[in-house]
């Protein structure tokens, strides 16, 4: 065996050796920081949407607010949200007709949003932040998908 079979076989090694770490890196972060896909999906019938989510902000408590939102080709429903004092926000966010991404711009909310589900998430708003928020569809959607958006007006005092 010359030395270039040698070189390969070593470059296999650490093509293993890599992936072996990769892997081992996966598997700390879904156990230790408990990161991972979701153990189970809500769902709705996308021809009866009005029955199963009301667009619309509820407070649920002091600070405490869920936002229900529809996204349609090219609109989001409501198209402007105002929270006060916000602690905690609960998105249920849902499509109408095709895949859309909702991203509130300068944040770390962005979520894919797929016809037939409702994706939930709880977003803790920074103590400083305040004012207009962007919302925004990062999914092409279709032609007027630049105008779709929506603001999120954060009232501090």
């Amino acid at each position: 065996m010359g030395d270039s079979h040698r070189l390969e076989y070593v470059w296999i090694g650490v093509v293993v050796a890599m992936l072996a770490g990769f892997t081992l890196i996966l598997a700390y972060t879904s156990e230790a920081k408990g990161y991972g896909t979701p153990d189970s999906a809500v769902t709705c019938d996308v021809k009866k949407l009005e029955e199963q989510i009301t667009p619309g902000v509820r407070q649920l408590g002091p600070g405490i607010y869920e936002v229900n939102l529809v996204g349609a080709q090219w609109s989001w429903n409501p198209n402007r949200i105002v929270l006060e004092n916000p602690k905690k926000v609960i998105f249920r966010i849902t499509s109408a007709d095709v895949l859309h991404g909702f991203e509130i711009v300068g944040t770390s909310v962005n979520v894919m949003v797929m016809p037939g589900y409702i994706a939930e998430i709880e977003w803790m708003p920074p103590e400083g932040l305040e004012g207009d928020l962007l919302i925004v569809c990062n999914e092409y959607c279709g032609l007027a998908h630049h105008q779709m958006k929506a603001t999120l007006t954060i009232v501090r005092g």
